[in-house]
C-alpha cells in the first residue's frame, strides 16, 4: 500500500524514463550533446526578424520547453520541468567565415555543453558563410545543439523540423508541475522498501529471460551478438584538438538498387580507415539503431556493432557482406527473445533507486582503457526528411551531425540525409587523426571507388 499511495501522488509527475536519466548522468563523465547542422541558402530577411521567428516557433515547441529538475538526496529519478525558453537560447555570430572556419567555430561548441537543469538547448546561428557546399552564395547555417537526454537522433530531427518549418506551430503540450522537491523526496522515501523488493523480483525475471535469450541464441535460433574487435590507434581519448569534416553528395551517389546508403557509407568508411591504418586486418563500427519506443523514454536507439571486412578485395562483395551484418544486428535486435529481455531489463531499472543507479553511473571511468571493443568509430544515419525547411527566407541545402566521441573512440561519423541530399560528417581528435585534412582525402576517394563498383 505505501507504494501504491507514493505512486498516486506521483502520477502526475514527469520522471526521466530510466535511460534518459542514464543520459542526464553520464553527460558528466563523457559530453553528449547533440549538434543538428542545417545550411540555408541565400537567407535574405532581416536577422532580427529571423531570431525573433525563431523564438516564437520554439516556445511552441515540447522539447524545447522543458528542464531537467533534480529531487534531493537522488530519492526520484528527476524530473522534466517546464520552462519558457530564455533570451540566452539564441546566439548569433555574425563574423564572416568560410565554409571551413564555420566548422571550427561548431567544433568549439563542443566544449560548453548545455546545462539541461538550466535548459536542453541552444541554438548557434552563423549569417555570413561562405562557401558552404551546394550553396551559390552567402549561406545562413543554424546548429541545433540538445542535450542527448531530453532527445535521441530521430527526435531532436523532429524538433528541428519544427523549429525551422513553415507550418504553424501548435501550442505546447501542458507538462504537469512536479510536486514540490520535499514532498517528492519524502514519498519516494515511503516507497523505497516496495520498490527494492519490486526491483528484485523483476531483476529475477530479467536474469530468466537473459538465460532464454542465450539458450536461444546458442541454439542458432537467434542471431549471435557481434564480437569485439582489438584496439586501433583509433580507440583513444580525445586529448587534443576536435576537427570537423563533411562530404555533401547527392542521395543518387550513395544509394543504389540492391544497397542501401547506410551501407554505402559504412562500405567507403571500411575502405578510408583500410587505407589510414594500413591495412589493419579486421574492423567494426558501431551503428546506431532505432528500438520500438518505450513509454515515456526520450531516446530509443542502440549501438551494434558491424563488421567492416577490411581483408575482402572485392569492393561489391565487401558491400554484401556488411549489409549482411547489420541485417543480422538488427534481426537479433528485433527478435521476439531480444525485445523480451529487454523489456525485462527495463521494468527492472524501472525499480531502481535513483541513488543507486546514479552512483552506479558515478563509478563509470572514462580514463580506463577497455581491452576490447564493439567497433573502432561510430555511424550515426539518420534521414532528417524532405527538404521542405526555410530560414531567413533561404531553402534549406543539407544538414549534417557530428556523433560525439567518446573516452575510447577519437573518430565519428555521420549519415544524414534531407531532401535529395546527404552529408557525411567527420568528428575527429587529432590524438587519433592528426591530419584530418588526409583522412577526408581518404573518405572522399573511397566514395568514388565503392560508387564504381556498385554502379
Amino acid at each position: 500500500m505505501p507504494c501504491a499511495f507514493a505512486e498516486s501522488l506521483l502520477s502526475g509527475a514527469a520522471r526521466l524514463h530510466p535511460v534518459d536519466a542514464h543520459a542526464y548522468w553520464m553527460a558528466s563523465k563523457v559530453p553528449s550533446d547533440q549538434f543538428l547542422l542545417y545550411c540555408f541558402d541565400g537567407a535574405r530577411e532581416p536577422l532580427e526578424s529571423t531570431v525573433r521567428r525563431l523564438r516564437i516557433r520554439s516556445a511552441g515547441i515540447e522539447v524545447l520547453g522543458l528542464r531537467i529538475t533534480e529531487v534531493p538526496f537522488g530519492l526520484e529519478r528527476p524530473h522534466w520541468t517546464a520552462m519558457d525558453p530564455g533570451t540566452d537560447t539564441i546566439s548569433v555570430h555574425p563574423e564572416p567565415r568560410t565554409w571551413q572556419e564555420c566548422l571550427d567555430a561548431v567544433a568549439l561548441s563542443f566544449e560548453r555543453q548545455v546545462d539541461p537543469r538550466h535548459t536542453v538547448w541552444h541554438l548557434h546561428l552563423y549569417p555570413n558563410v561562405s562557401g558552404a557546399p551546394a550553396c551559390d552564395g552567402p549561406s545562413l547555417v543554424a546548429v541545433l545543439q540538445l542535450s542527448h537526454a531530453a532527445a535521441d537522433g530521430t527526435l531532436a530531427a523532429r524538433t528541428a523540423r519544427e523549429l525551422f518549418g513553415t507550418q504553424p506551430v501548435s501550442s505546447r503540450p501542458a507538462t504537469r508541475a512536479a510536486p514540490p522537491a520535499p514532498l517528492t523526496a519524502a514519498v519516494a522515501a515511503l516507497a523505497l522498501p516496495v520498490r527494492v523488493v519490486r526491483m528484485a523480483r523483476a531483476g529475477i525475471r530479467a536474469r530468466r529471460d537473459a538465460l532464454r535469450l542465450e539458450e536461444h541464441t546458442a541454439s542458432g535460433s537467434v542471431p549471435p551478438p557481434a564480437r569485439s574487435r582489438a584496439l586501433t590507434t583509433l580507440d583513444v581519448a580525445p586529448t587534443d584538438r576536435t576537427d570537423l569534416r563533411t562530404i555533401v553528395l547527392p542521395k543518387s551517389a550513395l544509394q543504389f538498387a540492391d544497397t542501401s546508403i547506410t551501407v554505402t557509407a559504412l562500405t567507403a568508411i571500411s575502405v578510408a580507415l583500410q587505407h589510414f591504418l594500413e591495412n589493419p586486418a579486421d574492423l567494426a563500427a558501431e551503428v546506431t539503431v532505432a528500438r520500438s519506443a518505450a513509454v515515456g523514454a526520450r531516446n530509443n536507439f542502440g549501438n551494434v556493432g558491424v563488421g567492416l571486412f577490411p581483408a575482402e578485395p572485392d569492393l561489391r562483395t565487401r558491400s554484401r557482406l556488411v549489409a549482411a551484418d547489420l541485417t543480422e544486428r538488427r534481426v537479433r535486435a528485433d527478435h521476439p527473445m531480444s525485445l523480451a529481455a529487454r523489456a525485462s531489463q527495463d521494468r527492472t531499472e524501472h525499480h531502481v533507486p535513483a541513488f543507486l543507479a546514479a552512483w552506479g553511473v558515478a563509478q563509470f571511468d572514462p580514463t580506463a582503457v577497455p581491452p576490447t571493443v564493439t567497433g573502432n568509430t561510430v555511424v550515426s544515419s539518420v534521414s532528417r526528411g524532405t527538404a521542405d525547411l526555410t530560414l531567413g527566407g533561404g531553402p534549406v541545402r543539407f544538414t549534417a551531425g557530428f556523433p560525439a566521441l567518446s573516452p575510447a573512440m577519437s573518430l565519428t561519423h555521420g549519415v544524414h540525409g534531407i531532401g535529395d541530399t546527404v552529408t557525411i560528417s567527420v568528428t575527429s581528435n587529432r590524438a587519433a587523426v592528426p591530419d584530418p585534412d588526409r583522412y577526408e582525402r581518404l573518405l572522399r576517394d573511397a566514395l568514388k571507388d565503392v560508387r564504381a563498383a556498385l554502379s
